[in-house]
């Protein structure tokens, strides 16, 4: 047995001959004296060399590079260009869309795109500094005023977001007249496949291992889409397009989207003819217009006008109360009534029916659910759920790696059965099947109307006609059952949110009421005018009295 080293009190008895000729410990070591003398003819072969190989793992796994300054706002871009094609794809292939919509966002994509290429000449001289930049709206919102619109000249120069894609395929439907509300586009995001939810799936591993972690978050909204933000997105891109390049947007099909409503909520025919005469009356084109310093709210937008104005009109011919309103004659549109009980109830049938059971979650409800509801849920029920979380929350692209760092997840993932049970699935119906069921339900809601009794003025009898006692409604919590659930079906399919449907219909109301005073005033003054230049006419009502 070899000795122990004693150098510094080493306990090693492991000694290897160094390039030198000398013996060392296996702690570096140097013991006694030189073992291979000196080579008189220099052969370099006289002395043993021993060469070992160090291995560093962390030296075997080069990370992959992560783009800062320019770059990293180009691939950003590209990734959102990316994401913004699965989306188009989605509304041409699964929802029937014409295919110019891809040509005409294209383009208005590029303008939106254009407003960049200044800004990253003006950082190309620090392209290797990181650079943060925020990709997404600020969460407080206000609620007195819906939509915060910066500075519109300015708008076009920041970085486009995941919300200004829907935008721009809501602005593309738009220029081609489409019905296509922003209804269509929460519900699609939400209860369907078109990319919104954690987008960042559809982006390539190479193109996201090189994306900067601030923009990771902007692909990965883990909340549904806010309509507030929509508005206020949608809001800005057309008015920056049309301040910046003179672009003339059309106003809404009206009647494509008049009569789709009408359908959607199995109203009768004469609310069509009645929105167009209110909306003639206000002044709509049901276009939006806008300056560089005028300020938009809800109510400035063609949308929440199209769709208040039709609220109003079921308020006057179909009211929600029991109260009897008699039409002068048979052909008024309030000579037939609505039974609302029976419309609730066809509706929250259909609505069941349409999310696959009593006993399914919408999407909506699934983002709410709290861990005490996990007790009270079915076995259906969890399965939905279980199924919802990973398709939206666990990323099995980076599980399903190789790297050491998602060795423990890779190996939990393995353990437990995860592809969705077909059971649990809603079942997707075609577009044909959804337009057959529509129009079972306006037929079973028309089913339920009843005629009205006319009443005549010469008949003498004093009866309230249709208009009488109309009410308003400024809260939820004031509105009647059928009217709050009337009210959020239309809110539903239009795009807005209960809260704001029930601002913008009260606002026009208003409106009304001002517009009818202020000709009331102007009748009783025009009659003053007239007494005072016919006096004669006192005199003979007084002789009648």
């Amino acid at each position: 047995m070899a000795p122990r080293c004693g150098v510094e009190n080493c306990r090693s008895r492991k000694y290897e001959e160094g390039e030198d000729g000398y013996l060392y410990c296996e702690n570096g070591h140097r013991k006694g004296e030189q073992i291979a003398g000196e080579d008189e003819d220099q052969f370099e072969t006289a002395i043993r060399v021993t060469t070992r190989k160090k291995v560093d793992k962390e030296e075997s796994e080069k990370p992959e590079k992560i783009y800062t300054g320019t770059k990293g706002i180009d691939l950003y871009v590209k990734c959102l260009q990316l994401i913004l094609r699965h989306q188009l794809a989605y509304l041409i292939q699964k929802k029937g869309l014409p295919a110019e919509l891809e040509t005409v966002v294209q383009d208005l994509w590029t303008l939106r795109i254009l407003q960049l290429g200044h800004k990253i000449r003006n950082e190309s001289q620090d392209s290797g500094s990181s650079q943060v930049f925020s990709t997404q709206e600020s969460e407080t919102e206000a609620d007195d005023d819906p939509l915060i619109l910066p500075a519109r000249k300015k708008k076009l120069q920041e970085n486009p977001t995941l919300i200004d894609c829907l935008a721009l395929c809501y602005l593309g439907t738009l220029t081609l007249r489409l019905p296509v509300t922003p209804g269509d586009i929460y519900t699609w995001t939400t209860e369907e496949d078109m990319p919104y939810l954690n987008a960042i799936r559809l982006i390539t591993p190479p193109m996201r291992n090189r994306l900067p972690a601030t923009y990771h978050s902007a692909f990965s909204p883990y909340s549904l889409l806010n309509l507030r933000r929509f508005y206020t997105a949608y809001a800005n891109l057309l008015a920056g397009f049309e301040l910046k390049y003179s672009i003339a947007w059309p106003a809404l099909n009206v009647p494509v989207l008049l009569f789709r409503y009408l359908k959607d909520l199995a109203l009768p025919l004469e609310v069509y003819d009645a929105t167009i005469r209110l909306g003639e009356k206000l002044g709509y084109d049901f276009a939006l217009y806008v300056s560089p310093r005028q300020k938009l709210d809800i109510t400035s937008l063609p949308e929440a006008r199209l769709i208040s104005c039709l609220v109003i009109c079921v308020k006057l011919i179909f009211p929600f109360d029991d109260t009897k309103r008699h039409p002068r004659s048979v052909t008024e549109p309030a000579a037939t009534s609505v039974d609302w009980a029976a419309w609730s109830r066809l509706m929250k049938a259909a609505r069941v029916e349409e999310r696959g059971g009593r006993h399914r979650y919408t999407t909506e409800e699934l983002t709410k659910v709290e861990e005490k509801d996990v007790f009270s849920m079915s076995g259906g029920e969890l399965d939905q759920y279980l199924d919802f979380y990973l398709a939206n929350f666990v990323d099995e692209m980076n599980i399903q790696s190789k790297s050491s760092d998602d060795a423990f997840q890779a190996a939990m993932y393995s353990l437990f059965p995860v592809a969705p049970d077909p059971a649990s699935q809603p079942q997707k119906t075609s577009a044909d099947l959804q337009h057959e069921k529509k129009l079972e339900l306006v037929r079973a809601v028309h089913d339920t109307t009843e005629e009205v009794r006319a009443v005549a003025d010469d008949e003498g009898v004093e009866v309230m006609r249709p208009g009488a006692r109309y009410a308003e409604y400024t809260k939820e919590s004031n509105m009647p059952l059928h009217a709050a659930r009337f009210y959020e079906e239309a809110a539903r399919i239009s795009g807005l949110t209960l809260e704001m449907l029930i601002r913008c219909v009260w606002h026009i109301e208003r409106k009304i009421a001002r517009e009818q005073s202020r000709r009331k005033q102007a009748v009783s003054e025009e009659n003053a005018a007239e007494e005072v230049e016919s006096p004669e006419v006192e005199m003979l009502d007084a002789d009648d009295d």
